[in-house]
């Protein structure tokens, strides 16, 4: 049997602020798997990393528009077509984005790497790789699908009710035919089951934090801040839309004098820019910083008082324990969330923070208050076998046991490499 097995993981986005799909990726490596990892590029030249022992190649996946007024117009001439489409083409299925232009750019890689598995990251990329797999079975060789839902299509809320219905499809379609299904919570799990038709439950893969591959950060998020150890600090770290809730924290900010709040997210977010237009007043004590490295960042947080999850009730919401909730325990915060009901029910469990009632700013200072009064009271539940119960280091023997089982292999696992990007030049 060979040693060393192959799989090709496919996501429709540039990779790097993909912490599950690296993650996937460093800890298959070390395993003894040889990964390709193939994103979409976000330059006009295709470009190469890696990451452990895995290859990243971002590539012509999609479309990829830089400027601010060229986007503009792309998404106006989509919302007309959707217009026009709604109104006179209403029983018309939308096509799936990006598939013909994706297939044309992977089937060439595939056929030359031939991989064992093709991991396919959340719902948007399961059309192509299943379309992959069945190329691969007409030039002679089987690879298993692997699809990772990172979401539960009918409740992501920026998709419209035909899209939905496309991609549900897709998602029976090669759920079918796939050789695993991954969750990352038991309630997606409970919720997979009946919109997919699977006869097995979903194997659970959580997206918590790695311990072994962080690191000490460089920086210090107090002194990105300006402020010293003795001033009470929230944090918030990751992506910024309205129904995140970051406002009703800087509306408690009002009534909180003394309180500062970090937001870790891209400056450039048009929410971002939103939020410090709307509470200019409170300059001296919102600070937008930039991302840190992935393996990094729990270390940054560490210096913070509070995490935030002031998250608004939407279904993918209410189903999971999301990233930032593993990274905040990690860096032994306590967490203030809002009562959505898979995260609320893990804090009212471990006693590791305060839950409130989403978008209710009077709960939500009230919690922040009981916090900041005891703040030891909540840290003292992180012990080393709770974080180590949340941590990507346990999730990743799960995945690692899925993928020897379905590919029927025995690597050789090897010497541990450093959960570091590193980039290679840009090649046409």
């Amino acid at each position: 049997m060979n040693s060393s097995p192959r799989a090709m993981h496919i996501v429709l986005n540039g990779v790097v602020e993909d912490s599950r799909v690296l993650k996937c990726a460093w800890s298959l490596g070390n395993a003894g798997w040889d990964v390709l990892v193939c994103g979409a590029r976000v330059s006009l030249h295709n470009d190469q990393l890696s990451i452990g022992y895995a290859t990243i190649k971002r590539v012509h996946l999609k479309v990829v528009v830089k400027q601010k007024s060229a986007a503009f117009v792309a998404r106006a001439i989509r919302h007309y077509k959707r217009k026009f489409n709604a109104k006179f083409m209403p029983t018309r299925d939308p096509a799936i984005p990006n598939l013909s232009r994706a297939l044309s750019t992977l089937k060439p890689i595939a056929l030359e790497y031939k991989p064992d598995v093709i991991h396919a990251h959340d719902y948007t990329a399961l059309p192509v790789a299943g379309a992959l797999i069945e190329y691969l079975a007409t030039q002679g060789h089987i690879a298993h699908l692997v699809y990772d839902a990172h979401e539960y299509v009918p409740g992501v809320s920026h998709l419209n009710a035909g899209y939905k219905k496309v991609y549900s499809r897709e998602e029976k379609r090669y759920c079918a035919s796939a050789s695993a299904v991954l969750s990352v919570s038991e309630g997606m799990s409970d919720l997979l089951i009946p919109h997919l038709d699977l006869k097995v439950r979903p194997e659970l893969v959580a997206n918590d934090p790695l311990v072994e591959g962080q690191q000490p950060c460089t920086r210090n998020m107090r002194q990105d801040c300006g402020i010293n150890n003795d001033v009470a600090l929230m944090v918030y770290s990751g992506a910024v839309a309205p129904q995140r809730g970051v406002a009703t924290a800087l509306e408690a900010m009002k009534t909180l004098p003394d309180l500062h709040l970090a937001l870790i997210a891209n400056p450039s977010n048009q929410t971002v820019i939103d939020l410090q237009s709307k509470y200019l007043n409170l300059k001296a004590r919102f600070h937008v910083l930039p991302y840190v490295p992935n393996s990094e960042l729990v270390s940054y947080l560490s210096s913070a008082d509070i995490g935030l999850i002031p998250i608004h009730h939407k279904q993918n919401h209410e189903i999971s324990l999301i990233t930032k909730f593993g990274e905040y325990m990690q860096a032994k915060l306590p967490i203030v969330v809002s009562d959505v009901r898979t995260m609320a029910a893990e804090v009212r469990r471990l006693g590791n923070g305060e839950v409130f009632i989403a978008e209710d700013v009077e709960d939500f200072t009230q919690a922040v208050q009981k916090v900041l009064a005891n703040k030891a009271k909540y840290q003292m539940v992180y012990t080393h076998d709770v974080l180590q119960e949340r941590s990507w280091e346990r999730q990743a023997d799960n995945l690692l046991s899925v993928y020897n089982r379905i590919a029927n292999a025995s690597p050789i696992g090897r010497a541990h490499l450093p959960f570091t990007l590193v980039s290679e030049p840009a090649h046409q």
